[in-house]
């Protein structure tokens, strides 16, 4: 296959969706910043038409793809297109997939879901008196007709799983339906942050400024509305089970990771993962009190929390520290790769949420709004406790997504496609979650206080395997360090973060809840981390230096684990 003809295919692709998706169409070059993605369900099945439609052209020319989306070693070096082809082919079958399954037309769950999207889209905006200012506007405009859609493609979901269409259920699961109400409501509280009339704006004359009142006026009634759509006729045909069996969570797994998975393997690989790191976090703690041997976690963690060398309070000081960290982690890890010119340029933002959590999102393709690592402080807090978290700023920022992000998108080798829009959960997840391993190698963790941390962030991950394979699946619990026996349940689940890992409360039934609303994903971090190591040591093993291989490996661009792991082995790059 030419390399002509697999850049047509991926143009004609990119083109079909940047008619209904913006980033697609600012990936091309396109002004679409005062639009909001089609919700519809016309194009929910027009896009899984079009990705059977690639996969065929795929598919049918010389050099075809396999199963697992690489194509066979042969000619790798003289093809320019072979990631790109992977990548693509790869990608089409399993959005078809998980089309399939009616997890993309019914999804529902506390995060990153259509509604998620949809408010995020307003995050951290400020309304100028100009046409950029616009923009914002029309964006808020466009909310009602993007919930009304959406409410739409969810309708038409419940009756295409009624009618068999599906091989999973076309309704998220109840407890997804009331989570998801539960947080539109928050959002729409006159009494609290009545966020979408309180959006920043700056200076604007009157005209503009009467716009966005009535724009911002609407779109909090259009959420209500969907608010009590939600937990109203929606509910009312929601199932209360929340696993989707064997068959769903093979499926979504697959999807997910770019790859076909043993489940029995990966179930075996997180309890061993499991057992070792809270052996290790034992380890650790003990350096932390100053004894010999293992110690209690909650111990040495109660005595971290309570030091004020790892306090930092008042949202601008922690803005500032976490800039500070920003920069220093930046000087540490220029040898071990290549870092875009416009690494620097990333937004700290610390906002007040339910929940503590911390994530990355990457800038429009358009570049009118940069990357943003987040670090959400708990409402009624308004400090933060580095030692613990630290991990968490390596996996979002760098060496992780961010690293990960603008390095695609410097990428001028690389399609749009490939720059801007190929997400696959294995790949970018399990990037960071590498990157967070390979924060003590490089020296980013200061003392055992951040190793500590850094460790029980990898006991998180290894719960999510367990618990989400065995949540979906009914695997049954394994002989562990809670002693815990019987089935798996919300509440066991929510029982080994919060004891192992030391997720507090809340998080950690916030994480529950994603974990059966987005069946198979959780393994991303772990498994996905797993094959950058594996890959790691295979190039080392033949040579090749680590700061090579990372160069060469995101070179690639992002894709699934499968064609991932066929491409690093059998296209291995030569040490300089």
């Amino acid at each position: 296959m030419s390399t002509s003809s697999t850049r047509r295919i991926a143009d004609d692709y990119t083109a079909a969706l940047a008619a209904h998706e913006p980033a697609a169409a600012q990936a091309l070059g396109q002004h679409a910043a005062g639009r909001l993605p089609d919700y519809s369900p016309e194009w929910a099945v027009e896009r899984r038409r079009l990705a059977e439609r690639v996969a065929v052209d795929l598919a049918g020319a010389p050099g075809a793809t396999g199963a697992s989306g690489a194509p066979a070693p042969s000619g790798a070096s003289e093809d320019p297109d072979l990631a790109l082809r992977a990548a693509l082919g790869e990608r089409m079958r399993s959005e078809a997939e998980l089309f399939d399954t009616g997890f993309s037309a019914r999804l529902l769950a506390p995060l990153a879901s259509p509604v998620h999207e949809i408010r995020e889209s307003f995050d951290d905006v400020t309304v100028t008196d100009d046409e950029a200012g616009d923009d914002v506007i029309e964006r808020l405009v466009a909310v009602p007709a993007a919930l009304a859609d959406l409410r739409r493609r969810l309708d038409w979901a419940r009756a295409a799983g009624e009618e068999g269409r599906f091989s999973g259920t076309g309704v998220a699961a109840a407890r997804q339906v009331r989570a998801v109400a539960g947080q539109v409501r928050s959002w729409i509280d006159p009494t609290g942050t009545d966020y979408f009339s309180r959006i920043a704006r700056g200076g604007l004359a009157s005209s503009r400024e009467t716009r966005l009142e009535r724009a911002g006026t609407d779109a909090g009634l259009a959420f209500a509305e969907f608010a009590s759509y939600l937990d109203g006729e929606l509910l009312a045909g929601a199932p209360e089970e929340d696993a989707v069996g064997e068959q769903v969570y093979a499926q979504t797994a697959r999807s997910f990771l770019g790859t076909p998975i043993d489940l029995d393997d990966i179930y075996d690989f997180g309890w061993a993962e499991l057992d070792r790191l809270v052996a290790q976090s034992r380890r650790l703690a003990a350096q932390v009190l100053g004894v010999a041997g293992e110690a209690d976690v909650e111990t040495a963690s109660r005595a971290l929390f309570a030091d004020e060398r790892y306090r930092v309070a008042g949202r601008d000081n922690i803005v500032g520290w976490l800039r500070d960290r920003f920069e220093w982690t930046l000087e540490r890890v220029q040898g071990a790769f290549d870092l875009p010119g416009d690494v620097r340029e990333v937004d700290i933002v610390v906002p007040t949420a339910a929940t503590g959590v911390v994530y990355y999102t990457p800038g429009a393709p358009d570049g009118s709004t940069t990357g943003k690592i987040v670090w959400t402080v708990p409402e009624g807090e308004d400090s933060i406790s580095t030692w613990h978290e630290v991990t968490s700023f390596h996996h979002e920022g760098v060496p992780g997504h961010h690293l990960e992000h603008t390095t695609n998108r410097a990428n001028s080798g690389l399609h749009p496609w490939q720059r801007y829009l190929c997400e696959i959960h294995g790949y970018a997840e399990g990037w960071a979650h590498y990157s967070e391993q390979l924060s003590a190698e490089l020296g980013l963790l200061r003392d055992p206080a951040e190793e500590l941390g850094a460790v029980l962030g990898q006991v998180w991950r290894a719960v999510r395997i367990v618990a989400d394979i065995g949540l979906h699946t009914g695997r049954p619990v394994r002989p562990n360090a809670l002693g815990a026996e019987g089935p798996w349940t919300p509440e066991l689940a929510r029982r080994f973060l919060v004891e192992l890992a030391l997720v507090d409360p809340r998080t950690a039934g916030f994480e529950v809840d994603r974990y059966l609303g987005w069946p198979g994903q959780a393994l991303a971090f772990k498994v996905g981390a797993k094959l950058w190591l594996d890959a790691r040591a295979d190039a080392e093993a033949r040579g090749i230096p680590a700061s090579h291989f990372h160069r060469s490996a995101l070179g690639l661009g992002p894709m699934g684990l499968g064609p991932l792991r066929e491409l690093l082995s059998t296209s291995a790059p030569e040490p300089r």
